[in-house]
């Protein structure tokens, strides 16, 4: 009997223990399915996906706008503008480096140039943010919650200002550029696997210099026999196809990315010197000084990893449960201006009780599942029972639930 109640305890740990690693395979589950597109458009697990990526673009803010409020209790509204800085820093990456045309293998090329951008736009949300800390927040880290308040709100809209001004940014949204899959004529397939093109460069009446991109044979055509011969002359690879992430792939690696963020940031707070400082100092940050820990090396360190985060995940397009408002309210404007404004009001109501009464309020406090086994739970029941087995997945997985608890060996020793 005392073995076994000794040991409950290591199981205990180890139930524990396996519960990241059971949400991690259902990320890990969903994100496959969804890159390979077993789910059908319009499908309830095809929104599951959606919703979940969606809250991964999320997720990639919130970490570190959290990691900040942790240590300091600062509320951070600059942490959006270093987001944004790392998104602009990765589009002129993928855009002027031209990585994309270095002389390698296919798909080297692309995937060099999706990792320089993605790296180019964590540091620069990562320095953004040190320097901010630096050189606004420091100062006035004595002074006041208000007056760090108030730093935060100026500091913000500055960024945003200088964002708006600056020619090469501007007003105007921008996706990120395809990154160029280059190849010489003779390669071009007949008939062509994709729309090809080429780069025309030319000047201005003022002399100033341009280039633009110019089709030159779309996709299931064949290429121009005088096209072929006058690209041939010009040798090497003159002309492209465009390489983008699919939308499926773009979402599944938005959610891949942000788990591997999260278990790394996981061990780093749980398992490091570093990460045991960092928790000192939001325990007591007074202590912790007085215990010899660099307070401002360790406040400066969690403002670079929580833009660094942000800007890991700027690249994914933010897809979501609000598209799906999209045409039904513009189908609702074809019958009038009132229908539409009805529907959009309807939409936002919907979205509000599901983010902030039903799912804190059921799952959390009702069904007692966690988030990676409820993500898992109606990813089969849909895929299975289609909206019966999504309607069954939850109470059926919250049933075996309790008979693990119950059955297993830390309920039998009980």
């Amino acid at each position: 009997m005392s073995r076994a109640a000794g040991a409950g305890p290591p199981v205990e740990r180890t139930l524990k223990n396996l519960r990241p690693l059971l949400a991690a395979a259902g990320v890990l589950l969903v994100c496959a399915l969804g890159y390979a597109g077993a789910f059908a458009q319009g499908s309830f697990p095809d929104y599951l996906y959606i919703g979940l990526s969606q809250g991964a673009v999320y997720a990639f803010i919130a970490l570190g706008y959290t990691m900040v409020y942790g240590i300091i209790k600062l509320i951070n509204f600059a942490h959006g503008e270093f987001f944004m800085a790392g998104a602009f820093a990765g589009y002129f990456v993928l855009r002027d480096a031209g990585i994309d045309g270095l002389p390698l293998p296919q798909p080297m090329p692309v995937v060099l140039a999706y990792a320089a951008a993605i790296g180019a736009g964590a540091l620069v949300a990562g320095v953004l943010a040190v320097l901010s800390e630096r050189f606004c927040y420091r100062p006035i880290r004595r002074a006041g919650r208000i007056a760090a308040l108030l730093t935060a709100v100026g500091l913000s809209l500055f960024l945003q200002n200088v964002a708006l001004q600056w020619p090469a940014i501007g007003p105007t949204p921008r996706a990120w550029p395809d990154p160029r899959v280059w190849v010489a004529a003779p390669d071009v397939p007949t008939p062509a696997d994709a729309a090809y093109y080429e780069v025309v460069e030319g000047a201005t009446s003022s002399g100033e210099t341009f280039s633009n991109e110019v089709q030159v044979v779309a996709k299931g055509e064949a290429l121009p026999a005088a096209a072929r011969e006058r690209l041939a002359a010009v040798g090497g690879r003159p002309v492209f196809r465009k390489a983008g992430l699919s939308p499926g792939a773009a979402k599944g690696l938005v959610v891949l990315l942000l788990a591997v963020c999260t278990g790394g940031l996981w061990f780093l707070v749980q398992r490091t010197r570093t990460g045991k400082a960092m928790r000192a100092v939001s325990e007591d940050l007074e202590a912790a000084q007085l215990m010899g820990i660099p307070v401002d090396r360790v406040i400066a360190a969690t403002f670079f990893l929580g833009a660094l985060i942000a800007g890991i995940g700027e690249m994914i397009p933010i897809v979501g449960p609000l598209l799906s408002a999209v045409p039904a309210v513009a189908v609702a404007f074809t019958v009038s201006p009132a229908l539409a404004f009805g529907v959009a009001v309807f939409f936002f109501v919907q979205q509000q009780f599901e983010n902030h009464v039903l799912v804190p309020k059921v799952m959390e406090r009702q069904v007692g599942v966690s988030a990676g086994m409820v993500i898992v739970a109606l990813l089969i029941g849909g895929s299975l029972l289609g909206i019966v087995g999504a309607i069954l997945a939850v109470p059926t997985a919250a049933i075996l639930q309790v008979l693990f608890e119950e059955l297993g060996p830390e309920g039998a020793s009980g």
